[in-house]
């Protein structure tokens, strides 16, 4: 029996094979850069890896650093062309981080004072001690070795 590909239904996907419209900004091998159907605001915009990776869970680590290094390329290109006063770097992985669409995606939305975003922390964080040096340790000692 043949499992479904999941990239099959993917919009980003069919971005990347040129079978769906896109305002494309720039590719590489490994990556698009692409405004999204509904930006924020001009300079908004995508950086996503060619193939399909769900999410950031399933990326290597050749994928995550072609991502990255893009990310940082077109950050500057968004600065030099639209002039923000700063700029979020938003990864949603899930439908809780507000994941809509299948496909490892970066936004890179420019910022504006008084601009229509709205604010990305709560108020007031967790501050219990126990409760973040508990999250220290474990976040340790699932934490792989890093590659040389």
């Amino acid at each position: 029996m043949t499992r479904p590909d999941p990239a099959a239904g993917c919009a980003f996907c069919r971005i990347a094979a040129g079978t769906a419209p896109a305002r494309l900004i720039a590719g590489t091998g490994a990556t698009l850069t692409f405004l999204p159907l509904r930006p924020v605001h001009p300079g908004h915009v995508l950086v996503a890896p060619r193939r399909h990776v769900r999410d950031i869970w399933e990326a290597d680590e050749e994928t995550a650093a072609a991502v990255g290094a893009e990310v940082l390329r077109v950050a500057h290109a968004v600065r030099a062309a639209h002039r923000p006063d700063g700029l979020n770097v938003i990864q949603s992985s899930g439908a809780a981080a507000t994941q809509t669409v299948p496909h490892l995606h970066v936004h890179l939305v420019p910022r504006f004072e008084g601009d229509r975003m709205p604010h990305l922390w709560p108020e007031e964080a967790e501050t219990d001690p126990q409760t973040l040096d508990d999250s220290v340790r474990r976040i340790r000692a699932a934490l792989p070795a890093p590659t040389p």
